[in-house]
């Protein structure tokens, strides 16, 4: 009976120790990871239909860029969804303390070189920019 308590004492030692070894890096004595890092989202597979003078045209460009043609695609619908996103984004203006609330067309600068209509859309737009109430 004391024989197999020892036996049992022994083997719970040994398993607790080797237990703790496979915790451990061999040679580092540092913890390994225990559960795998998450892994990234699958890419989803769609069909897309284009006529051919499209497709063909894509696949020069691909070729071109030293890409695949579905490398390609991707990145330019990538670019397409940040200019998007971009768009959406709010600007904030700041005056300084004291600065004018409104302005007239003719305190705005006309640029070297710039068009009279470039000019003109300019100046309406800072206008109407200039008109949007204080939100503070």
């Amino acid at each position: 009976m004391r024989t197999e308590n020892l036996h049992s004492l022994a083997f719970r030692i040994i398993y607790a120790a080797m237990a703790q070894a496979r915790i451990k890096s061999p040679g580092t004595g540092s913890p390994r990871r225990t559960r795998s890092a998450p892994k990234p989202r699958a890419k989803v597979a769609i069909t897309l239909r284009l006529d051919a003078a499209r497709a063909e045209q894509l696949q020069a460009i691909a070729e071109a860029e030293n890409r695949t043609l579905t490398n390609y695609v991707e990145t330019a619908l990538i670019r397409d969804l940040s200019m998007r996103d971009e768009a959406t984004r709010v600007i904030t203006m700041r005056a300084a303390p004291g600065t004018a609330t409104r302005i007239s067309p003719e305190d705005v600068v006309r640029g070297d070189e710039e068009s009279d209509i470039a000019y003109a859309k300019r100046q309406a737009l800072l206008v109407d920019l200039w008109a949007i109430p204080d939100g503070g």
